[in-house]
Order: C-alpha cells, then structure tokens, then sequence
C-alpha cells in the first residue's frame, strides 16, 4: 500500500508471514547450521519438512534426506527432524557412532515425555492421529507395547482395553483442535476417566488485528470456549483496535481443576487505541491451527 494512501501520521506495519510452525523453522535452520559447521553432506532423518522447495533448497546446499539410519556412513552426522524419532532411531544411530543433531519440535518431545509418563503409570495411550505419519511413529515408539492409534470416531468405537480406567490420551501435533475434537469428545464419552495432556503447555494466543466488530468479538469467545474445554490449556486473546469507539474486551475463561469447571480469566484486554502512530494490518480472519510439518 503507498504511503500516499495512508491517514496522515500512520505508517503500515506488514506482518511476516509464516508458512510453517516454529518447530519446522527451528529444524531448517538447524540444517543449514549443520551443512556450514561440519561441510556438506550432512545427513537428515525423514524430508525435515514436507514442502518440496525446502527440501530441494537444502539438498543444493548440502543435506541428505533419508529413511533408514543404515544410509548414514558410519561416523557421519544426522539431523534428526522436527517429526521426531523412536527410540529405536537413537540407538541405531548410537552403534553407529554418528554425530547426532537433535531437530526434534519440542512441543513433540513434550508428547513424547508425556507418552513416557503415561506409560510408567501403567496406562494404555490412544494416540490420535495418522498412523504412518513420522511424528506418530516416534511417538508411539516410546511406549508401542501399550499404545493405539486411532484416527477417527469409528475407530473410538471399535476400541476394546482392557482397564477402562487406566487410559490417556495424546494428540499428533500436526493436527488441529478441529480436527481430533469430534475424536476426543467420544473418548471422554466411552471412557470418562480417560486422561490427557498436561495442562501446562504452551500458551495459545488468538490474535485480531484491526478494529473488531461486536460478532468478531463474539467469535472470539466462542473459541476460547472451545479450545479451553476440548483442549484443557490456558488460552490468551488478544484484541487490538484502531478505534477506540469500536473496541470491545474479551473475558477469557480457564479450566478450573478437578472438576473440569471453568473460571474466569479476568479481562485480557481493554479498550485503548493502538500504539500512535502504527495501523495494524490485517493477518488473516480465521485459522484453525494447523501445522506444517
């Protein structure tokens, strides 16, 4: 937008575009970190992210993408990528004495601790999400003896454990809320004393830019309902205004322990017009989370 257009004073803050999830950014840099320390070729468990010109981009400057760590000479270096790996993958890679680099997301290397956690307290994890997909590989890997993947309502039903009361369940991070809510509801229904993830995780932060209307507002609170019931994690909306006189707060809500019950989060927002001499640009009305990787 040129400037001339602009409300005398304003200047227009384009926001960044972000294609991939933090995790995936994390792991490319990594790669190319690698390829400039130790020379090309570097090698790279699994495609780090799946986008063909990343890939290409990174075997033109010097990393190998492969399946089986028994590609990877001995001694050489692999990256593990943002998917994560099982455990079985490390110790391949240990008895070959390769020089490992640890790509993993952390937010799935939270998932796989939590797998391991529900595993020693003797649970059987119902592991939501696509069977062959890498992430799920490492993940159920970390305990596979006591862990079922499912990827649909249908598959809820046709489940038979053998202590109803001793399940948890855990979700692929590549999916959105959206996806695995339906999933997630007929669990709790069929095994009411199901547990989940912690609700210590990171924070989700729902963000509006530009001056809401009272049904944007609305909106807003009807996901933070959503993601705080379905998902258990404290939420933070965030809602900013070029008018002050079209400004509205937003109370959030967080989930209140035992019980399930909700309480108030307290006004997260409050009617102030923007920062002067800034004009929000517009991100983008909905997103429902999804990551690539």
């Amino acid at each position: 937008m040129p400037n001339s257009v602009l409300p005398k004073g304003k200047k227009l803050l384009r926001i960044r575009p972000r294609g991939f999830c933090a995790g995936v950014v994390r792991a490319v840099d990594i790669v190319q970190l690698a390829v400039e320390a130790y020379g090309p070729p570097v090698y790279v468990h699994h495609e780090i992210v799946h986008n063909r010109y990343v890939v290409e981009q990174l075997r033109r400057r010097g990393a190998i993408f492969v399946e089986s760590v028994e590609d990877v000479p001995i001694g050489a270096v692999l990256i593990f990528s943002a998917h994560g790996v099982p455990p079985t993958v490390r110790e391949e890679a240990h008895l070959r004495k390769l020089r490992v680099i640890d790509a993993t997301c952390p937010l799935v290397t939270k998932v796989h601790l939590e797998a391991l956690r529900f595993a020693r307290e003797g649970r059987t994890i119902i592991l939501i999400g696509h069977k062959d997909h890498q992430e799920i590989v490492g993940t159920s890997g970390e305990a596979p003896e006591q862990t079922v993947v499912v990827d649909s309502v249908e598959a809820v039903n046709r489940l038979v454990v053998d202590d109803p009361t001793r399940l948890a369940y855990l979700t692929q991070t590549t999916l959105s809320l959206y996806d695995t809510n339906e999933i997630v509801i007929r669990l709790r229904e069929r095994f009411p004393q199901i547990a989940g993830p912690a609700s210590d995780g990171p924070v989700l932060a729902w963000g509006l830019l530009g001056p809401p209307t009272e049904a944007q507002s609305a909106l807003l609170h009807q996901v933070a309902r959503f993601e705080l019931h379905n998902a258990r994690i404290p939420v933070t909306l965030v809602l900013q205004s070029v008018r002050r006189s079209s400004a509205r707060g937003v109370t959030a809500t967080t989930p209140a322990a035992p019980a399930g019950r909700r309480r108030p989060a307290g006004r997260l927002w409050r009617d102030e017009p923007s920062p002067r001499g800034t004009l929000p640009a517009r991100a983008g009305a909905h997103s429902r989370g999804r990551r690539s990787r």
